[in-house]
C-alpha cells in the first residue's frame, strides 16, 4: 500500500457515482480532487476551477468511480469456487467443510488471505462484509493482511458449534472469548477501516445459547450482524428441527436479540410474509446473492417486492456459491434473476447496491459508497474502453460487459493499493 498522500491532487476523466437523492450521476468531463486521503471536488472538469491549482493527471477515458462493495462473502471459500457438489447442505458438507478445516493451518490462512484480497481488488472492490473460518488464528491472519493491504472490512470468526464437523465446532464459550479478543485487537481498528462482525454461520450450526450470547455481545458493543436465512427449503426444515421454540426462521434469530439495523441477513429467498413485515419493522437488510442463488438452485429472490417493503437491499457476491468475486458480475446476476420473477431491474438500481447502497448496509456511507466532499477518497479507475454518451449506456457497459473492461487501479482514502502479484 502506498502511504497516504497529504497533499491536494487531481484527476480528470469520465465520473461515475451514485447521488445522495437516489440517482447517479454521470460526467464525461468529470474531476476528482484529493486531499489527505478525503475528497475535496466530485464534478465537471469546468467546476474544478479555483479547488487546485496544482498538476492534472488526466487518466481518460478510464471511468472515475466509487469502489465496489461486497455484503456478502466467504474468505475460506477462496479456493473452491465452481465445485459443483449439490446444493446448499451437500455442498456444504462435501466442499466447504473439508476446505475450511484446512484454516486450522496458519501459515494455510495467511497465504489465501493475500489471494482472497487480491481478488477483490482486481475486481474493485474496496470494502466487504467477510466470514471467516471458525479458527481465531485463521481470522486474526485475515485482520492482518487487511490492515497491511489497506482494505476497509467488516469480518467475523463464523459461529459454529453443532451441526457441523467437530473439526469445525468451536464451544459456546471458547468462541465469545475468541470474539471478544479479535474485537479488542481488531474493531475500529485505524479510524474504522477494519470493524468486527458478529457471525453466526447459520441458526443450524448454532445452539440456542450461542446465538444468545452472540446477540448479547452484539448489543453491548454494539457490532454488526451477519449471518444467513432462509437460502432453501431444506435449511429452513432442518433449522426449525434445531430450535423447535420458534416459530419461524426469524424467531430464532429475534429471541436471540441478533435482528436489528445492524443486521445483515444473506440470501432471505423463502420467507413468509410475517417474517418480511418483521425484517422491514426491524431495519434490517438483505444482501441479495444472485449468483450464489443460481448456482446452488436456492430459489430467486424478488428485488422489487423487497425494496417495496421498504427493507434496505445490498449485493453480495458470497463466494465460492457465487462464482467470481466481481460485483459486476453479481449486477448482471440480480438483472438476470429479476427478469427470471417478471420484475425487471434498472441498471441504476443495481449500480447503487453495489455502491452506495452497500455502504449504508455496512454503517460506513458517511465514509464510503460515493463520490462526495469530506468523504474518504475510496475509488476505482474502471476502463470500459470508449465510455457511451449517455448515463445509460455506459452503466450497461459497467455492468454486462464483463470481457472487455478492467479494473486498472483501486483507491482507499487515496492511497492506491497494490496487488500481491504485481
Amino acid at each position: 500500500m502506498t502511504p497516504p498522500r497529504e497533499e491536494t491532487w487531481a484527476l480528470r476523466g469520465p465520473l461515475l457515482t451514485p447521488e445522495a437523492d437516489g440517482g447517479v450521476r454521470w460526467d464525461r468531463d468529470g474531476a476528482l480532487v484529493c486531499a489527505g486521503g478525503a475528497i475535496v471536488y466530485a464534478g465537471h472538469f469546468r467546476g474544478m476551477k479555483g479547488k487546485h491549482k496544482g498538476p492534472v493527471r488526466d487518466v481518460r477515458p478510464w471511468v472515475i468511480a466509487p469502489g465496489f462493495i461486497d455484503t456478502h462473502t466467504h474468505f475460506p471459500q477462496t479456493r473452491i469456487i465452481g465445485q459443483a457438489t449439490g446444493p446448499l447442505l451437500a455442498w456444504l458438507r462435501d466442499s466447504v467443510f473439508p476446505e475450511e478445516a484446512r484454516f486450522a493451518r496458519t501459515p494455510y490462512a495467511r497465504t489465501v488471505a493475500d489471494e482472497f484480497i487480491d481478488r477483490m481488488l482486481t475486481q474493485g472492490t474496496t470494502c466487504a462484509a467477510i466470514f471467516s473460518s471458525s479458527s481465531e488464528r485463521a481470522t486474526h491472519a485475515l485482520f492482518e493482511k487487511l490492515a497491511d493491504r489497506g482494505m476497509r472490512a467488516v469480518a467475523g470468526l463464523t459461529l459454529m458449534n453443532q451441526h457441523c464437523p467437530k473439526a469445525l465446532q468451536v464451544k459456546r464459550r471458547d468462541a465469545i472469548q475468541a470474539c471478544e479478543r479479535l474485537i479488542k485487537r481488531w474493531h475500529d481498528y485505524d479510524r474504522q477501516r477494519l470493524r468486527f462482525g458478529i457471525t453466526p454461520r447459520f441458526a443450524l450450526s448454532c445452539s440456542k445459547g450461542l446465538l444468545e450470547d452472540a446477540g448479547r455481545l452484539a448489543n453491548e458493543a454494539t457490532l454488526l450482524v451477519q449471518t444467513h436465512i432462509g437460502e432453501t427449503h431444506e435449511e429452513g426444515n432442518k433449522t426449525l428441527e434445531a430450535h423447535g421454540y420458534a416459530h419461524d426462521y426469524l424467531d430464532v434469530y429475534e429471541r436471540a436479540g441478533l435482528v436489528h439495523e445492524r443486521t445483515i441477513l444473506a440470501h432471505a429467498i423463502h420467507l413468509s410474509a410475517s417474517e418480511w413485515a418483521r425484517t422491514a419493522k426491524a431495519g434490517a437488510t438483505i444482501a441479495h446473492c444472485p449468483d450464489s442463488n443460481f448456482f446452488l438452485g436456492s430459489g430467486h429472490m424478488k428485488l422489487n417486492r423487497v425494496q417495496k417493503r421498504g427493507i434496505p437491499v445490498a449485493l453480495g457476491s458470497d463466494v465460492a456459491a457465487g462464482r467470481a468475486f466481481s460485483m459486476r458480475r453479481a449486477m448482471a446476476s440480480a438483472y438476470d434473476n429479476s427478469l427470471c420473477v417478471g420484475s425487471p431491474a434498472q441498471t441504476r438500481q443495481l449500480y447503487r447496491l453495489a455502491t452506495i447502497d452497500g455502504a449504508r448496509a455496512l454503517h460506513c456511507d458517511e465514509h464510503t459508497g460515493s463520490l462526495e466532499r469530506g468523504k474518504d477518497a475510496d475509488f476505482i479507475l474502471l476502463d470500459v474502453g470508449s465510455p457511451g454518451p449517455s448515463l445509460d449506456d455506459v452503466l450497461s457497459q459497467v455492468l454486462f460487459d464483463n470481457e472487455s473492461a478492467a479494473v486498472r487501479e483501486v483507491y482507499v482514502r487515496g492511497s492506491r493499493l497494490a496487488l500481491t502479484t504485481s
